[in-house]
């Protein structure tokens, strides 16, 4: 119930077409499989409601044509209001809502591809975590260096007044980092976590574009060679 999204919205933002039998399983299986109690998804499909898994799968409904009015969107919609909107949501959430444009870089814990600079030996280099979380980390710390995200269409417009329990423009976004609703936070974060999350942000306000452009080019490379 995570993933499914990232193609959806992967394939929303870069243009590429999802065939018309693919749209309507995705509407049937998402349908099937919201929550009897509530209308929301969870990070599985035997989990209860949460923040990410509702609000990353109304988006996908909203990308392949299902409307806001709709019982199965207005029910999901009701719920991830209760739980607190899309801004609660962890940072898998924070990352896949700002690549379609519904929420902003600033709203999350900062993703440097400047760590792929770091000298091998450095203990905290990517090539020493374990292969889910560096293949994930590659392609997120490139988009996070670009603050890349999707053209501004009317569906965007309109989920940014769904999402949320608030109007868009009036969110304090640097304030969402580490809001994360409950029943999302699995692991809470540590002191020393919430500390380093702190400095990459002072890093990320003073800037220093040399190191930014070597560190793109470096992560290009990797997800090129990831792609061979």
């Amino acid at each position: 119930m995570f993933l499914l999204p990232g193609l959806v919205i992967g394939s929303y933002v870069t243009g590429m077409p999802i065939a018309e039998e693919v749209r309507v399983e995705i509407i049937r299986y998402l349908c099937n499989l919201a929550h009897k109690d509530d209308g929301g998804w969870g990070l599985h499909i035997e989990g209860p409601s949460t923040v990410l898994g509702t609000a990353l799968n109304y988006c996908v409904l909203r990308i392949l044509g299902v409307g806001p009015d709709e019982p199965v969107t207005t029910r999901a919609r009701a719920t991830l209001h209760k739980l607190g909107g899309a801004g609660a949501s962890p940072s898998w959430g924070k990352f896949w809502l700002s690549v379609l444009n519904v929420y902003e870089w600033d709203g999350g814990n900062p993703i440097p591809p400047e760590l792929w600079l770091l000298p091998d030996w450095v203990p905290i280099h990517p090539h020493r975590w374990w292969i889910h979380t560096r293949a994930v980390y590659i392609p997120m710390s490139y988009l996070y260096g670009l603050r890349w995200q999707g053209e501004e269409t009317s569906l965007v417009l309109s989920l940014r007044e769904e999402l949320y329990a608030q109007p868009y423009n009036s969110i304090d976004w640097p304030a969402q980092r580490n809001n994360i609703a409950t029943v999302d936070l699995y692991s809470p974060h540590t002191r020393l976590l919430d500390s380093l999350n702190g400095l990459l942000g002072v890093y990320e306000s003073c800037g220093f574009p040399p190191a930014r452009r070597a560190a793109l080019d470096r992560v290009y490379d990797l997800i090129c060679m990831e792609d061979e």
